[in-house]
C-alpha cells in the first residue's frame, strides 16, 4: 500500500491515505459514543476513571483527559492482584502527588469496593447534603474492569448504604446513579 500516511493527533481524528482515498478507521458508532460520554461527563457529580494497575498510563483514555481534569474524580487502578505491588504503589504515590485521588483495587474484592465507596462518600459528602440524587460515572478504556467494578458496587452498596437506591445504566456507558433519601 504505497502512500500510507497517518493524519490527525487523536484517535478520533486518525485517518489513513491509501493511494488516493482517505480511510477513517474510527467508526461512526465509536465517535457517537465518545460524544455521548463527553456530554454525559458534564452532568456527572463524580467520575471514577478505571485504569489497569499494570499499565496506568497506557490504559488512560487520552480523549477524555481534558474533560476529566476539570471534574471531581477518583482514579481507580483495577486488577491490583495482577500488578507488581511495589510498582503499583509507586504509581499511586505519583498520582496522589499530582493531587489526584487514586486508589488501587481489585473489582472482585469486597474490601477494595468498600474502600472505594468510602472515598466516593468522602468526596461527595457536601454534595449529598445539597442534592438527593447524584450521578457517579464510571469511565475507562475497554477491558480495564468497568463492568466488574459496577457489578461489585451494585452488590455491596445495597448493604452498605441503607435507604439508597442504586440505578445502573449501560446504554452508552456504565453509569452509577445514587439516590439518597
Amino acid at each position: 500500500m504505497r502512500g500510507l500516511t497517518r493524519a490527525g493527533k487523536r484517535a478520533s481524528e486518525m485517518a489513513f491515505n491509501a493511494g488516493g482515498g482517505t480511510i477513517n478507521w474510527f467508526p461512526g458508532h465509536m465517535a457517537a459514543a465518545s460524544r455521548a460520554i463527553r456530554d454525559r461527563l458534564k452532568l456527572a457529580d463524580l467520575v471514577i476513571e478505571v485504569r489497569d494497575a499494570r499499565i496506568p498510563l497506557s490504559s488512560a483514555n487520552e480523549d477524555l483527559q481534558p474533560v476529566l481534569a476539570a471534574k471531581r474524580r477518583i482514579l481507580a487502578l483495577n486488577k491490583k492482584d495482577l500488578a507488581n505491588p511495589n510498582i503499583m504503589n509507586m504509581w499511586v504515590d505519583h498520582f496522589q502527588s499530582c493531587k489526584q485521588d487514586c486508589i488501587s483495587l481489585n473489582a472482585h474484592s469486597s474490601n477494595s469496593i468498600n474502600q472505594l465507596l468510602g472515598l466516593v462518600e468522602l468526596k461527595l459528602r457536601e454534595a449529598i447534603l445539597k442534592e438527593p440524587t447524584l450521578l457517579v460515572m464510571v469511565v475507562g478504556v475497554p477491558n480495564v474492569g468497568k463492568s466488574a467494578l459496577i457489578n461489585s458496587i451494585h452488590r455491596i452498596a445495597n448493604s452498605r448504604f441503607p435507604g439508597m437506591t442504586i440505578i445502573t445504566e449501560t446504554s452508552v456507558k456504565p453509569t452509577l446513579c445514587c439516590r439518597y433519601y
